[in-house]
């Protein structure tokens, strides 16, 4: 019991010992002694006896019933309240020595409650827990025991019972079925238990969870030696084995575990053909989320798509909306989905389906890249403007859809698809197959006879991936259609193994030697023996001096573009310097016709126009724009520079960054958004930079403003006392702090500060105050320089009630009984204060009557004072409050007159007419 205590402190429960039968008996002969010679015993050892003895009797031997009688009769004791009163002693002090958690509501320590709630769970509680287990394992869980599963169910768990720890009964109404939650279900002793230390009293849920799952499997069942629960669990191990049966046999069970545990992407065979659906799984609400109808609302990024109402059942303790499919329009990259029950949200997708393709199987079912193997058929599905390309595939064929394309393929052992720079293979590769890509002219091609040629500097280095048990010589290679022998393949490459574990080969080639006197093409093609498909096939034009240059080193918003040189002595091109090579920016391309070896061949050189396109809507946005990082979507924004690698930078005041410019084919991309950073500069130049050269492009700007923003302030003398302020300010003026006390006092204003602003020594009257964080500019007239007002808000020292009523007449308005209201008759509260022992307001209330004699309004003050009440609820000009009086009776009003704990009520049983005041309103005047 102490290494217990001493490991969880207060998270400790008495029955996390595993009380035994015979553990109990021996602790039962040393309580009757105690009982019977009180003076043995020193007071820490009652505790100790009394508190473990009476935990072991309410696990073994309590009925259920009535507890201090049953323990008085076990222990042949007549005096019962004598007993409750020693032992009510002993537990309170044992839990305060020990610092353990005491059952306690806002009236009373609950003695018998606090010994349930550390024995977790009773035998004589057990039959109905384990049958709201059952029920869970089967309704809720659905017989699926794995661990996120089960721990989600477990923090569902959790959540109901926080909600209604101190509600009696709960009821709910949802298309017209009604549901109590909280008596009908599991003993509050355990769900105080469960929430006190969750860790260790879920863990024995979970237990039983599995306990349920091994013997529904038919699995040998092992318990732990001496353990209490498991000593339940094997008592009524007969029932739940029948029950388990019955549930096996069950003509409504769908065969075992349910598939839908996440949301998934499923191709859906119809008779119109393949159609894409996403299958949502069911997903547990609790009672109480429940407001209305549940939804289910479908977004891409920050756009809706459509929304669906769900349908639901109840579960053993909560309701579960049930497993659901969507068919798809289109494909969406950053598509989720949320589900909620009027303003209450219930669950959030967010980004786990999220991707830039999608994979399938031949059966239609999603599928992770890692799980592709040689020769099977899968179905990729894209955007219609993603960039795609295939190498290598034994088959290929592409059907575009309304928004996108589903390409069916079948890998090999050779196979690459490259999707937006992401590569899809059956077997890992170290680069791919071709020449290198520093070989290469980028933003240059040529095309002959509808075949591609790629511009390359040199042949000496080719790339060439094969499997372990393959070798060069199986496979033929076709070199300018002629098919080369063994012996000069063997004298054309290099051979070695991979060092990434995939037990591939690596195969250097040199095809220089096979390029003639003056001969510039190479075309290859690679085939395995005996298959006709092609592994590799891929076509150049080595060029050793190709350049070009255009009249700008980039172009942004130009209808055209202007040509300047195109040389090439290996092609025998040249640009006439006499003709206007003016080119429409539509084109992309500059065009140039030539002779090549008795062929005609075009030239195409890309034109360096850069763009930036916010991917959101797909548009345009122009480079001469100032950009301001709050108004600008700048996390959306990619810039695109085809053709030459550029280096791209961005200035932040003293400091310059190389941004990360990622290359696929012969365009380079950047997102702006990771440079950015307030800390470092509220200007940032983003540039190009050229041949040691930098060419601005845009700007972005920060807006001023203040961000996270938080005030405190605490007497100063105290530790870390004084005024602070902390958050971060976006600019580069003098920032000023001012404090003003809302009764009209002092100001203070503190000029040029520096967040986190901190002042040790300020010290401020209980008051609410006004904080303004502010900049200054001239005025446009001339005179006192205008505020630019960054953040306002109200600072409070003291309690906010308090002080607003300081000073002041506070009358009751109105009082609310069982739901109705009624006028109250001048009563008044003076003298409001805060009791921080009881944590509670107290004050003294007073009416006024008028002298009969006299005709004078004298007050008199209500023999029950003071009024004391736990919180103040503020509405829009009065505020409600609960009150009770000084012996902690609730107060009682008069509905005829309105008047309040009158004289008359004591003796009157007239319910109708003096009512029990639940809530009263009350006004500052």
């Amino acid at each position: 019991m102490n290494k217990i205590t001493e490991k969880y402190e207060k998270k400790a429960l008495l029955g996390l010992v595993s009380i035994t039968p015979d553990e109990f008996s021996k602790l039962s002969d040393d309580f009757r002694e105690m009982i019977q010679h009180p003076s043995r015993f020193k007071i820490q050892e009652k505790r100790q006896l009394t508190t473990m003895t009476l935990i072991g009797f309410n696990m073994h031997f309590f009925s259920g019933q009535r507890f201090w009688e049953e323990l008085a009769a076990y222990f042949d004791i007549e005096k019962v309240q004598s007993l409750r009163s020693q032992c009510v002693v002993n537990i309170e002090g044992f839990c305060k020595a020990n610092r353990l958690y005491m059952y306690k509501t806002e009236q009373h320590t609950l003695y018998r409650e606090t010994i349930q709630m550390h024995s977790i769970i009773a035998k004589n509680q057990f039959p109905k827990f384990i049958q709201v287990l059952f029920d869970l394992y089967i309704k809720d869980l659905e017989e699926d025991v794995s661990d996120e599963i089960v721990l989600e169910l477990l923090k569902y768990l959790h959540k109901l019972f926080k909600n209604y720890q101190n509600q009696d009964d709960i009821e709910f109404e949802f298309r017209g079925s009604k549901m109590t939650v909280t008596n009908q279900q599991l003993p509050k002793s355990f769900k105080k238990a469960f929430l006190i230390n969750w860790s260790r009293v879920a863990g024995l849920v979970k237990r039983y969870f599995l306990y349920f799952d091994i013997l529904m499997k038919e699995e040998p069942l092992s318990f732990k030696s001496n353990d209490y629960y498991d000593h339940l669990f094997n008592q009524h191990l007969t029932e739940i084995v029948t029950q388990l049966e019955i549930q096996k046999n069950s003509p409504a069970r769908s065969g075992g575990k349910k598939q839908y545990k996440k949301p998934f992407f499923k191709l859906e065979e119809t008779s119109t053909g393949l159609h894409l659906c996403l299958t949502v799984p069911k997903q547990l609400v609790l009672p109480s989320d429940i407001r209305k109808n549940i939804e289910i609302v479908f977004l891409n990024g920050k756009n809706m798509l459509w929304k669906k109402e769900l349908d639901a059942m109840p579960g053993a303790l909560f309701w579960k909306t049930l497993p659901s499919q969507y068919q798809l329009d289109a494909f969406y990259p950053q598509l989720t989905y949320k589900i909620t029950s009027g303003n209450t949200p219930i669950f959030e997708s967010k980004n786990i389906m999220s991707n830039n393709f999608l994979l399938f199987n031949s059966r239609g079912d999603q599928l992770a890249p890692s799980k592709l193997k040689n020769e099977e058929t899968y179905f990729v599905i894209t955007e219609k403007d993603t960039e795609v390309e295939l190498i290598g595939l034994t088959f290929e064929y592409a059907y575009r859809e309304n928004n996108y394309i589903r390409h069916e393929v079948i890998f090999n052992e050779d196979s690459e698809m490259w999707i937006d720079g992401v590569l899809l293979s059956a077997s890992s590769k170290v680069q791919p197959d071709g020449f290198p890509s520093t070989t290469k002219y980028k933003g240059a091609r040529l095309l002959s006879d509808n075949k591609e040629y790629a511009l390359i500097k040199s042949a000496s280095y080719f790339n060439f991936t094969c499997p372990q048990n393959s070798t060069l010589n199986n496979y033929h290679f076709t070199v300018n259609e002629i098919l080369l022998d063994e012996q000069a393949i063997d004298n054309i490459g290099e051979v070695s193994a991979l060092g990434d574990g995939t037990g591939r080969w690596h195969c250097i080639l040199d095809f220089s030697d096979f390029l003639k006197q003056g001969e510039r093409i190479l075309e290859i093609v690679i085939r395995r023996k005996g298959d006709f498909t092609p592994v590799f096939e891929q076509n150049y034009v080595i060029i050793s001096d190709l350049d070009w240059a255009f009249q700008k080193v980039f172009y942004v918003d130009e209808a055209s573009a202007q040509i300047c040189s195109l040389e090439s002595r290996d092609l025998s091109i040249t640009l006439n310097p006499h003709n206007n090579h003016s080119v429409d920016m539509k084109a992309k391309n500059y065009r140039q016709s030539f002779n090549l070896q008795g062929r005609q061949f075009h030239i195409e050189v890309a034109i360096p126009v850069i763009s930036i396109e916010n991917c959101g809507d797909q548009g345009g946005i122009s480079l001469e724009k100032k950009y301001y990082f709050e108004s600008c979507p700048l996390e959306d924004l990619i810039i695109d520079i085809p053709g030459q690698v550029y280096e791209m930078q961005c200035f932040m005041g003293n400091q310059t960054k190389k941004l990360n410019v990622k290359r696929q084919g012969d365009t380079s991309s950047v997102n702006v958004k990771p440079y950015i950073s307030s800390r470092q500069a509220d200007v940032h130049e983003f540039s190009l930079r050229v041949r040691n050269i930098d060419y601005p492009l845009f700007r972005v700007y920060y807006e001023e403003e203040l961000d996270g923003v938080d005030c405190k302030y605490t007497n100063p003398n105290r530790l870390m006392g004084g005024l602070s302020l902390t958050g971060e300010y976006i600019g580069n003026r003098k920032l000023y702090l001012e404090i003003t006390a809302e009764q009209g006092g002092s100001s203070k204003i503190y000029n040029n500060i520096r967040l986190p602003f901190y002042d040790p020594h300020l010290e401020l009257d209980f008051d609410v105050y006004h904080v303004q964080v502010y900049t200054t500019s001239p005025s446009f007239f001339g005179e006192h320089d205008e505020k630019n007002i960054l953040f306002e808000d109200k600072l409070i020292h003291g309690d906010e009630f308090i002080l607003k009523s300081r000073r002041r007449i506070i009358r009751s308005v109105a009082a609310i009984s069982s739901g109705e209201k009624f006028t109250t008759s001048k009563l008044c509260f003076s003298g409001i204060g805060y009791d921080p022992y009881r944590d509670e307001y107290k004050a003294r209330a007073y009416f006024f009557y008028m002298d009969r004699y006299t005709g004078e309004e004298k007050k008199v003050y209500l023999d029950q004072n003071p009024i004391r009440f736990k919180e103040v609820i503020p509405m829009s000009e009065d505020f409600i409050i609960a009150p009770k009086d000084a012996q902690g009776d609730w107060m009682i009003i008069d509905t005829h007159t309105g008047n309040v704990n009158p004289r008359a009520a004591d003796s009157s049983h007239d319910y109708q007419r003096y009512r029990v005041i639940e809530n009263l309103v009350i006004r500052i005047l």
